[in-house]
């Protein structure tokens, strides 16, 4: 994984990507005027884990103003947000993200019968059906909901939905079950998967809003099968954190090549960790390097490599190295991208040295997590530009904003996404394919991690 990453970290950069064409309006007169989708819709994803404790799918969401909400229910604006949501992961290319994750997808069961969705690759997808009291269930919809399972479509809903009779014919379409955990309430939740298990057997149940580690071990231990909520990203304090020695010669390494070590010195410190220099060596001949002939020795290893792109290997054995913590995995490919999507977000401003720091600093500003221990306590061990110290730290200096960005992305947070990119002078229309982009490439760098 890692020989795969740096090579394309130290690789030409790709053509910035166009600008999504807007979403069409929806057909039809409502009997209350809808707002009109901007034509800056952005998308927000939520990265959703398997049992393994690695991403398994994503969630994409369209953000909505405050001023939005109000007519949600609406069908003539349910449509219209779902047709918006539609165009734009369409125009995203989210089906190039099906061959390693799965997208799961909200959508009302009105807009089943949208053109789109009848071009839609099947496999990898679910769609989320969104489901109030005014929501009818009809034959017809039964009868187009088992031809889209027949053709490999999935269906998903949530938990307190599929408990009312009114629902329970959706019962025989549906795969995935999504329960709110985040009350943490063992009983409750318990009677609830029970309740459900009886009415249909065989589903899989998601557990939606998991707050923290502990709570995300006690669904596993009750067989939840995909897991989501901020506790993956979520830096949860230790009384006592501890670097482990791994890490630290790692560290320690990326202050030597940071501050202009001889190459003598660094040679000297990869002879005193056998692992590493395993490691090294195995990256150093690896198919992606390319050479006619292995190399054995560590000098000459060095030496290939070249300072700048050691010091991006150093820093991915960080994510990867030592003992494996849980959701390793899942904390670095949110990490690169965020880095990904900062540092094509500032393409168009920053030189390339400065574009290559800026992806330090998205892929650092998780470090926090991965290492268990405070950002500030994390930074003093390692030799940074003080302009990555201080977009980390304290949300400011240049990159600050292309960082404070790429978070957005994660967030439900679109009047920041809309004040940072006028900020940096990118459009907000650009943003989704930046970010699409991002997820790919990470996808593709991330599938043997």
């Amino acid at each position: 994984m890692l020989g795969r990453l740096v090579g394309m970290l130290s690789g030409s950069k790709p053509s910035e990507p166009s600008p999504p064409p807007l979403a069409k309006a929806a057909v039809g007169a409502a009997p209350k005027a809808a707002p009109a989708a901007k034509a800056g819709s952005v998308m927000r994803r939520e990265a959703m884990l398997g049992r393994d404790q690695k991403v398994a799918a994503y969630t994409f969401m369209l953000r909505r103003a405050p001023d939005e909400l109000e007519d949600a229910s609406l069908p003539d604006v349910q449509r219209l947000y779902d047709e918006t949501l539609l165009n734009n992961l369409n125009n995203m290319e989210v089906s190039r993200l099906l061959a390693q994750r799965q997208a799961f997808i909200p959508i009302s069961p009105a807009s089943l019968d949208h053109p789109l969705i009848a071009a839609w690759p099947p496999a990898g997808t679910v769609w989320l059906l969104k489901v109030n009291a005014n929501t009818g269930i009809d034959d017809a919809l039964l009868a187009h909901m088992t031809e889209m399972k027949a053709a490999g479509h999935s269906f998903a809903l949530d938990a307190n939905a599929l408990i009312s009779p009114a629902r329970h014919p959706l019962l025989p379409m549906i795969d995935y079950v999504m329960l709110d955990v985040s009350s943490e309430d063992i009983p409750v939740i318990t009677a609830q998967m029970t309740a459900i298990s009886k009415l249909a057997a065989g589903k899989q149940f998601v557990a939606t809003d998991v707050q923290t580690l502990e709570a995300f071990h006690m669904c596993h231990k009750l067989q939840f099968a995909r897991f989501m909520g901020p506790f993956i990203t979520r830096n949860e304090k230790l009384d006592s954190p501890v670097l482990g020695p791994s890490r630290a010669k790692v560290l320690d390494l990326m202050n030597r090549v940071r501050t202009g070590a001889e190459q003598s010195e660094l040679v000297e410190q990869f002879r005193h960790d056998p692992a590493l220099s395993v490691r090294l060596l195995r990256y150093v001949n690896s198919p992606g390097i390319g050479l006619l002939h292995k190399v054995g020795g560590i000098e000459q290893a060095l030496m290939i490599m070249g300072q700048d792109k050691l010091y991006r290997w150093l820093t991915l054995i960080l994510f990867t190295g030592g003992q494996a913590q849980e959701l390793d995995s899942a904390v670095l490919e949110n990490a690169l991208v965020r880095a990904r999507v900062a540092e094509q977000l500032a393409s168009k401003a920053l030189f390339a040295k400065a574009r290559d720091e800026v992806f330090v600093t998205g892929l650092f500003s998780l470090l926090d997590v991965v290492m268990r221990m405070p950002m500030e306590q994390v930074l003093k061990q390692v030799s940074l530009p003080i302009e990555i110290t201080e977009a980390i730290v304290s949300q400011r200096g240049p990159y600050a904003p292309y960082l404070a960005l790429a978070i957005a992305c994660e967030q439900d947070d679109l009047a920041s996404i809309e004040t940072l990119s006028a900020q940096i002078g990118r459009d907000v229309a650009e943003i989704n394919a930046v970010h699409m982009d991002a997820l790919l490439w990470t996808q593709e760098i991330a599938v043997d991690v």
